[in-house]
């Protein structure tokens, strides 16, 4: 186990040890002396030994095979015996639902990884919604009854995936209170729901502020995905294209794993491209989601870009 630095002119500090769990609060670390509690915060990185089928599944989601994906994981989550490495495989299980479009599966085995750990360290796989998808009676239906839940964590989901719907206005007002909430990831992923309503009318200084928000270390790693996508797509209304396209290609780079985010941020840089005369660089974008991301919702708009972008070469 690597901690962070007490300073910055310090060297990370390794600690040896079995971990008996690795929750959002503590790090329990048993050693040959006894058991020892270490703030979650102080921890850096973890290393330990995973199972066969575990890494497997890893391979399988890395190359977009979603739904075998899926099944791999959910093996290895039901043969670990381990607390905190078995919410670990779930975490990548619930990626693995979303990216396959199984969001109300996504969103119940969350709730599942939340319910044993309330201050989970795996927010980067909350299944929110980063842009609007065609209605689903399903999915809206399981929305609405997470909304009503006490969970902070299920309240987020219901309202971000109603916030695309005939229910935006209870959603708004959901994620209006939820960006008061006291754990500081829950309520910086509220007021990111919230940018996707602003998008139209936000300011340079808007949009600025929204990127220090995120630079502040309060989301990491996948969870900044979706907020960076809505960063990005809102530099491109402002019409400044080239830091929009500079922004939409950190997902797909940063966190390819999050797939419907990543195909949609190549869409978005895609049309940004386009916009600011680079055409070439607009074509190899969106072949990118034909060859990288061909079941994603971003799919179709891609191929209407490609084709558009031939028209307007042989002209």
């Amino acid at each position: 186990m690597t901690l962070y630095p007490r300073s910055p002119d310090d060297t990370p500090t390794q600690v040896y040890g079995t971990i008996v769990d690795y929750t959002g609060q503590s790090l329990v670390l048993q050693k040959p002396t006894g058991q020892s509690s270490i703030p979650t915060a102080k921890v850096q990185a973890v290393r330990t030994d995973y199972g066969p089928s575990y890494l497997e599944g890893l391979k399988l989601l890395a190359a977009s095979r979603s739904n075998e994906a899926v099944r791999t994981l959910e093996a290895a989550a039901a043969a670990e015996s381990r607390p905190w490495v078995r919410r670990e495989i779930m975490a990548q299980a619930v990626i693995a639902l979303q990216n396959s479009g199984r969001i109300v599966e996504a969103g119940n085995t969350f709730l599942k990884i939340v319910e044993d750990d309330p201050q989970t360290i795996h927010l980067d796989a909350l299944p929110l919604a980063w842009f609007v998808l065609p209605p689903d009676f399903e999915r809206d239906r399981a929305a609405r009854t997470w909304l009503e839940m006490p969970s902070p964590y299920a309240q987020l989901l219901g309202a971000s995936w109603l916030l695309g719907t005939s229910d935006r206005s209870k959603a708004i007002e959901v994620l209006g209170t939820l960006r008061r909430n006291k754990l500081p990831a829950i309520a910086l992923l509220a007021e990111a729901q919230l940018w996707q309503t602003k998008i139209v009318t936000a300011t340079p200084d808007d949009v600025a502020q929204w990127e220090r928000q995120l630079a502040a270390g309060i989301l990491r790693e996948g969870a900044l995905a979706g907020p960076t996508l809505v960063v990005g797509k809102a530099w491109r209304q402002l019409d400044n294209n080239i830091q929009a396209a500079l922004t939409l290609m950190r997902p797909p780079i940063l966190y390819p794993t999050h797939q419907a985010v990543a195909a949609e941020s190549l869409v978005q840089a895609a049309r940004a491209l386009e916009r600011s005369g680079k055409v070439e660089d607009a074509r190899r974008v969106a072949g990118e989601v034909l060859q990288k991301y061909g079941d994603q919702p971003a799919r179709q708009e891609a191929a209407q870009t490609l084709k558009r972008l031939a028209n307007s070469g042989s002209n």
